[in-house]
């Protein structure tokens, strides 16, 4: 058996804390957590309240490391190459493991073999939004005009490649809704054009979204989730509205160098699982429009390789040329 599929293998298989801690007395001193961001934006945020959270589980200080580069990667490789002991633990989400190895050429590692996934502790939901005088009100009536009228409608995002254009991709390739996508530096530049009717609608994150809603002025179609968002509960998914193809999770978690010991693995997962349940930290990440979800590293592995075909599916139906 390869290395690579052993670590995969050993990473899932289930082992009892208290057998764990007392096989490896692991933690016996503090731990790095790489955040491959800049200080003060919304990973580095997640970062920093769930290592304070895990140290008080743990005993031990987590430390913050900021390296950022190249969508994430470049912290990311930092960790690939640290000694497999779990001592040295990295940030991870969707757009760093799924979407930023499907816009290169050469990646600077694998992420679904050369890390080993340990938890989630995160998900957010996106949701579709339009102008007040968009030819439709809901997902169905979109789809059709789009259809009846192709490159009618255009899509706001935060820029190519982002989690928003290749959302509207993916509604184009499944649901053969013909659109034009307006690429904007961040999604909060798009807004101006969407309320004024200049683009027609936005994918942006709910938390981004709802002050927009409330207001009334952008009306919202539906979210990109197996269920609706506790934040917008009358908006329906684009489940409900016939296109179960149009789901996705932007989720965070946490992961490691490949090869980590299975004991150490279950230590931290039993850590994690902690740290998500707890009340305070669900109620923070709750007010970063986030929920705190926990996922085991079987359910991690699935989801981080089935997003990653997804979107390299995505990327390719949009011409998108690799660096």
């Amino acid at each position: 058996m390869k290395r690579r599929d052993l670590v995969r293998g050993i990473a899932c298989t289930v082992f009892p804390l208290g057998a764990a801690a007392q096989e490896t007395g692991f933690p016996s001193r503090g731990l790095r957590l790489m955040v491959p961001y800049s200080p003060g934006g919304g990973g580095d945020i997640l970062g920093r309240v769930f290592a304070a959270k895990l140290a008080d589980v743990l005993g031990q200080q987590v430390v913050v490391e900021n390296r950022g580069g190249a969508g994430g990667m470049v912290g990311t490789e930092v960790v690939v190459k640290s000694q497999a002991d779990g001592y040295t633990l990295v940030l991870t989400n969707l757009a760093l493991l799924a979407i930023s190895p499907n816009m290169v050429k050469k990646p600077l590692y694998d992420g679904l073999k050369d890390l080993t996934p340990i938890a989630g502790i995160a998900q957010s939901v996106n949701i579709l939004s339009a102008s007040l005088d968009a030819p439709f009100s809901n997902a169905r009536e979109l789809v059709a005009y789009a259809k009846a009228n192709p490159d009618k409608l255009s899509y706001a995002s935060s820029g190519i490649g982002s989690f928003g254009h290749l959302s509207g991709e993916i509604l184009r390739a499944t649901a053969g809704a013909r659109m034009v996508h307006v690429p904007f530096k961040t999604s909060a530049l798009a807004f101006p054009d969407v309320i004024g009717g200049r683009v027609t609608m936005v994918f942006d994150s709910v938390s981004s979204t709802i002050a927009h809603v409330r207001s009334g002025k952008v009306k919202p179609i539906a979210v990109m989730a197996e269920r609706r968002s506790a934040l917008l509960p009358n908006v329906p998914t684009f489940s409900e509205e016939g296109f179960p193809e149009v789901t996705l999770r932007f989720w965070s978690a946490i992961h490691g160098p490949a090869g980590i010991p299975a004991p150490i693995v279950q230590r931290l997962s039993d850590a994690i699982l902690k740290v998500v349940s707890a009340s305070d930290f669900k109620e923070r990440l709750a007010s970063l429009g986030q929920d705190a979800t926990f996922m085991s590293a079987r359910e991690l592995d699935e989801l981080a390789r089935g997003d990653f075909t997804k979107f390299a599916r995505a990327i390719k139906a949009a011409g998108i040329e690799l660096e």
